[in-house]
């Protein structure tokens, strides 16, 4: 077991530092090697609070695809979407297994040489409502300077898509208080720092390898392969459909809601409404549903594009990954 205070800690000194949703987090140090640990706590009760609300977004979600169904050709998604949701919502509540992540993180990125740091897990004071860590002394990346904003977001996009299209494993809740900057151990130059590995999705071969295909071929401009193969295998389409009356649609979609507006958010936002008639056709008139494993990740793609404009206003994500997904493709 974590033991008693006063025989896992230097003095019981345990200070909090930071609340959360789920849990509490404070910092301490470790009577056995001396180490500054940060040590999140869940919350009591909190499986029955989040139970709750799971119950009540699953009712919700039956009553949305029993009205689209009958009032659209559109695929029921929204149970599948909510039970992916519960599900990571639940294993969010199991600190053991954000430990076991947060393990296979560290130990794969350093296999695969990315420029990231994830701290060390302390499994001898964790249990399933205890996560004991290492300390993490640096700064909120979205309160870095630009300059260091714009030198560390070509290896946050990097890992984004490390985790994508090569992982298989990829974290989900990558919003600015869980990504640091810290001093590297090995140069003292400043390294991004991963941390909190509680939602983390899985992502399939299959899908891994139609990903990879898909940013490539909505890079290179081909519509044809992007829709007619591409959308069918990452579960956008069902595979039977004949795509000739919707590629154009869809095209235009893509082109000026999209990639027309580069960086520009707002450009991007008044395009989309400018073009709400093809959504609304796409979702009414075709048989179109959400991934929902897909939600998580343009969650997170949302999130570290957020990040990279507040350092460089003309970031274009979609123009950065390129170059990645383009390698991962030819191998």
């Amino acid at each position: 077991g974590v033991g008693s205070l006063d025989e896992v800690f230097e003095g019981g000194d345990v200070r909090l530092v930071a609340s959360a949703s789920l849990g509490q987090v404070y910092k301490a140090k470790l009577r056995d090697g001396g180490d500054t640990v940060a040590i999140k706590i869940q919350r009591p009760d909190m499986l029955r609070r989040v139970s709750l609300d799971l119950f009540l977004l699953g009712k919700m979600a039956v009553f949305m695809d029993v009205l689209t169904t009958t009032l659209t050709q559109q695929a029921p998604y929204h149970v599948d979407l909510v039970d992916t949701f519960a599900r990571a919502s639940y294993r969010e509540l199991d600190y053991e297994y954000e430990a076991a992540n947060q393990i296979l993180f560290k130990n794969e990125l350093a296999k695969r040489k990315c420029q990231v740091y994830v701290p060390k897990v302390y499994l001898q004071h964790t249990t399933r409502h205890i996560l004991t860590t290492e300390w993490i002394t640096g700064t909120k990346l979205s309160s870095a300077p630009s300059s260091q904003i714009r030198a560390l977001i070509p290896v946050g996009v990097e890992l984004f898509l490390t985790q994508l299209l090569d992982l298989g494993y990829f974290h989900a809740d990558p919003h600015p208080g869980n990504l640091h900057v810290v001093t590297s151990c090995t140069n003292g130059q400043p390294q991004l720092c991963l941390l909190d590995f509680g939602l983390v999705a899985t992502i399939d071969p299959r899908a891994r390898a139609a990903m990879t295909r898909a940013i490539v071929h909505l890079l290179q401009g081909d519509f044809d392969t992007l829709i007619r193969q591409d959308a069918k295998m990452l579960g956008f389409l069902p595979e039977d459909l004949d795509t000739k009356e919707l590629q154009p649609i869809l095209q235009k979609i893509l082109t000026e809601g999209l990639l027309e507006a580069k960086s520009d958010l707002r450009a991007r936002r008044r395009k989309l409404g400018e073009i709400s008639g093809e959504l609304n056709e796409v979702f009414f008139k075709y048989p179109f549903s959400v991934p929902p494993f897909f939600a998580l990740i343009t969650r997170g793609l949302g999130l570290l594009e957020g990040i990279a404009l507040s350092g460089d206003p003309e970031f274009d994500i979609f123009k950065a990954s390129y170059p990645y997904a383009r390698r991962r493709a030819i191998e």
